[in-house]
């Protein structure tokens, strides 16, 4: 008998509707990955509830209304085993050296393929 293995939990906080959206779609069609929230601003942040198990954050910095580091943060020291990974269009050394500081697992630009994103959630989600 084959034993099923719980889809990945994923957050998106991404500020691009469209790109976030779009993203949404692809994750929730594979089998081991499952968006359990997202939204577009850190302003929008009340609407989500972080204590139900996220394994993987995936957070756009910058946002339109600030950085999210705080978001970052918050998941390496009070969620358990969650982790964020970063994307960004605008990659520069220290905004790579602050998120990484911040607790995210990794970043990405914004241009990464898309098959990239996906084996950057699977191995952020592996440890």
């Amino acid at each position: 008998m084959e034993e099923s293995v719980a889809a990945k939990r994923i957050f998106l906080l991404i500020g691009h509707n469209a790109f976030r959206e779009a993203l949404a779609l692809v994750l929730n069609e594979t089998s081991d990955l499952e968006v359990v929230a997202q939204v577009g601003s850190l302003a929008n942040m009340g609407e989500v509830n972080l204590d139900h198990n996220i394994d993987v954050a995936l957070v756009e910095l910058p946002l339109s209304d600030g950085e999210g580091m705080a978001l970052i943060r918050q998941l390496s020291t009070h969620h358990g085993d969650a982790v964020a990974v970063v994307l960004s269009s605008v990659l520069t050394p220290s905004g790579i050296v602050r998120a990484l500081g911040a607790g995210a697992a990794g970043v990405l630009s914004t241009s990464t393929s898309l098959e990239e994103i996906l084996e950057a959630i699977r191995s952020s989600a592996r440890g």
